[in-house]
């Protein structure tokens, strides 16, 4: 095991029960791909989820943007793991359906997006149950970079969308919720003595800035953070949790 996993291991073990532990999918659990349908998980990811939530006193939840009927359907995570998904919008059931408000917000920022999009070769729109998606993981960098800080403040002032950032991509979501929110509202239902979340992009930032300085986050990855702890890639991720769940 490496060090850091080593180290993961003894920190979380010193803290009361129960434990919620969060975990994010795209570039946590799995490698960031060029678009979403070609992602798969680390090897070992299914067996560590399940193993780590069949423990006494451990409860785990998967947050991700990616809608529930996506976790389930893609990736066959299991049962024993409770789901956010669509940042937070989406729990515990599958599609939830658009009211005409929603459906309407949803058509005005598909309009914005759409007309980025055509002038950005490379970017395409993910339509998702809540919000739509500008991708521009394919898109020259320097371009790319431009367009988003273009796009995201008029975006962000208008008060019937929710935005978030993630690896090269701007979602505008039509429900006020996000991963901080939605991980915290779970965390007091379940009344969780200790709360570990693992992440690696900016929608996973904010709920590391939500934890208290009791609970343990980790950033998965390069770049700035605020994690207290980070760990390298999505199997350095599927270590910790197998070896969180042999220890437990």
């Amino acid at each position: 095991m490496a060090d850091e996993s080593a180290r993961l291991v003894t920190i979380l073990n010193a803290l009361p029960r129960p434990w919620l532990i969060g975990v994010d999918i795209d570039g946590t659990l799995a490698p960031i791909v060029a678009r979403p349908e070609q992602s798969t998980l680390a090897p070992g990811a299914i067996e560590a989820l399940e193993a780590l939530a069949g423990r006494v006193g451990v409860m785990v939840a998967v947050v991700s943007g990616r809608p529930l009927a996506d976790l389930r359907q893609k990736f066959g995570l299991p049962q024993s793991v409770m789901l956010l998904g669509s940042h937070g919008a989406e729990v515990g059931s599958e599609i939830d359906q658009r009211t005409p408000q929603e459906q309407s917000a949803i058509d005005s920022a598909l309009a914005t997006l759409e007309r980025v999009a055509k002038a950005l070769a490379g970017s395409w729109i993910e339509d998702k149950p809540l919000a739509v998606a500008l991708h521009v993981r394919q898109s020259d960098p320097q371009q790319a970079a431009a367009a988003l800080a273009e796009l995201e403040p008029s975006l962000r002032a208008n008060s019937d969308f929710t935005v978030h950032r993630g690896h090269m991509v701007l979602e505008v979501a039509v429900r006020p919720t996000s991963k901080a929110s939605a991980f915290c509202q779970l965390s007091r239902r379940l009344d969780s003595a200790a709360t570990i979340f693992i992440g690696d992009d900016d929608s996973d930032e904010k709920v590391f800035g939500s934890l208290g300085p009791n609970d343990v986050t980790i950033k998965v990855g390069p770049g700035p953070t605020i994690a207290a702890h980070r760990l390298d890639a999505p199997a350095d991720v599927v270590e910790l949790l197998l070896a969180l769940a042999n220890d437990a």
